[in-house]
């Protein structure tokens, strides 16, 4: 496959000129769900400056609301940024509206995975929680139960499940994230080996043009709004602004630092990226090593 050329940058001031507005990924590239990174909230700052509309876009599994809270509690200003949609909404709204067949014919009975920060899922919605599978009518899979949970420590749920036919919700398709430093699994890494096994998973978030849709709706910039996505992660960031037809800066120095050999900061050598985007069927607009100015 033939990739598509991209530019080496320093800093989004180097190419923000070009666009009207940037939809911002948050875990990886704002904050490692933790603490933000050092350079971003300056860049956030400095959009605002700019008169560039920021808006976000992130696979959390849980309300907007709640990715709100969380980013203030790091000391992250609401007025940085507008439109926030957090995968986890998506999906709440379907799930309350349940217009989609997928969701009309689910039962009340849900057995869920994950944390308990990913509760916001059941607010208001006409659904009761269960504790065995016995009980289920399908599954909620928002993450691990414990940050250092493997899939395999899933095999006999999912198992269990399959037997049963349960269909699973999974409002976040990430597979991983490094949290506070540590690499952990995410509900995608779960919802995964289900899907392989032969369950009926149901995806919310990216890559989905779904996401998308959602977010620009929330945007409201307009048709022919020039927009530039900033995310790290080639199989969801980069693979759906590839679908939606959007330019993108992929941050190096987020999940993908390690195989690029390139710590957050710094970029990577051009073989190398070259050689991911080969290999994964990728392409990006922008290599830039940090989200920053």
């Amino acid at each position: 496959m033939t990739q598509t050329p991209y530019q080496m940058i320093n800093g989004l001031s180097e190419v923000i000129g070009k666009y009207d507005a940037v939809i911002l990924d948050l875990w990886g590239v704002v904050h490692d769900g933790v603490t933000p990174y050092p350079q971003s909230i300056a860049a956030m700052q400095a959009l605002k400056e700019a008169g560039i509309p920021v808006a976000l876009l992130s696979n959390a599994p849980r309300r907007s609301s709640v990715v709100i809270a969380r980013m203030e509690e790091m000391g992250i200003d609401r007025s940085l940024y507008g439109p926030a949609v957090a995968s986890g909404e998506i999906a709440y709204h379907q799930l309350r509206n349940r217009l989609d067949p997928w969701y009309a014919a689910l039962g009340k009975k849900v057995f869920r995975t994950g944390p308990v920060r990913d509760h916001s899922m059941f607010e208001g919605q006409d659904v009761d929680v269960v504790e065995t599978l016995d009980d289920a009518d399908w599954l909620l899979c928002t993450g691990p139960n414990d940050d250092f949970a493997t899939v395999s420590d899933y095999e006999d749920l999912l198992h269990a499940a399959l037997a049963k036919e349960l269909p699973m919700l999974c409002p976040n398709p990430d597979r991983e994230v490094i949290r506070g430093g540590v690499r952990i699994i995410c509900a995608g890494a779960i919802a995964g080996r289900y899907e392989e096994l032969g369950g009926n998973v149901r995806w919310e978030g990216k890559p989905l043009a779904s996401a998308y849709d959602f977010c620009l709706q929330a945007f409201d910039m307009g048709p022919d709004a020039r927009l530039l996505v900033v995310g790290d992660s080639l199989s969801t960031d980069v693979a759906g602004s590839n679908a939606a037809g959007l330019d993108i800066a992929f941050v190096t120095g987020g999940i993908h630092a390690e195989e690029l050999h390139a710590p957050r900061g710094t970029l990577p050598e051009k073989a190398k990226l070259d050689s991911l985007l080969q290999v994964t069927g990728r392409h990006v607009t922008y290599a830039i090593g940090d989200f920053c100015w």
